[in-house]
């Protein structure tokens, strides 16, 4: 008896163009919205005083996750709807709450956004290795900076304002459009040795 590896045919119908560009805008607001947090930490945004860019961030993981949750409804592989659920609702759960907890203190949302790094980190990490990219080194890394981002926001270290909990969100959402950016890429490849 031989054995004999199943063949997985992939359809990478996807526009790479679509994804390119939607990896720069994410990453370069991602940046923009970290740089305000240093640059202007004392912005009063939403009438939140020490919040800084939070609500922002919030506003935009919100949309990220809507966005992926809407994805997922298009997908055409039961894998894509789940992985693209998932990733989707964690992310409007976390930006719902952001947003929701405004009226509050941004300390007490220190806890579910390292969590929420931690995971995204380690996911990043894990889809890069799984799937092979060709740039799985540099999504690790950023997956691994995601983490590190994480245990120092759970940490409390250097600080736990609102202006740190922003900076490091962001960091995570630009490493997502550096993620996506990459795997536009992957997708061009695919579809160049297909043809």
């Amino acid at each position: 008896m031989s054995k004999t590896t199943p063949v997985i045919k992939e359809d990478f119908s996807i526009s790479w163009k679509r994804l390119m560009l939607q990896g720069l805008i994410i990453m370069l607001l991602g940046m923009s919205i970290a740089l305000f947090s240093v640059t202007n930490s004392e912005a009063v945004i939403l009438s939140a005083r020490t919040f800084s860019w939070l609500p922002i961030s919030g506003f935009f993981l919100l949309l990220l996750g809507i966005q992926e949750c809407f994805e997922a409804f298009f997908a055409k592989e039961s894998r894509e709807l789940h992985q693209n659920l998932q990733v989707g609702l964690l992310d409007a759960v976390v930006g719902g709450l952001i947003v929701l907890s405004i009226s509050g203190e941004p300390q007490r949302l220190s806890l579910m956004i390292a969590a929420f790094l931690i995971v995204r980190g380690s996911v990043r990490i894990s889809l890069a290795q799984a799937l092979k990219l060709p740039h799985a080194t540099s999504l690790s890394v950023c997956g691994l900076a995601s983490i590190i981002l994480g245990v120092l926001v759970y940490l409390e270290w250097p600080v736990n304002e609102g202006w740190f909990l922003s900076l490091c969100l962001n960091i995570e959402i630009a490493f997502r459009g550096w993620a996506i950016l990459m795997f536009s890429f992957w997708v061009k490849n695919k579809k160049e040795q297909q043809a």
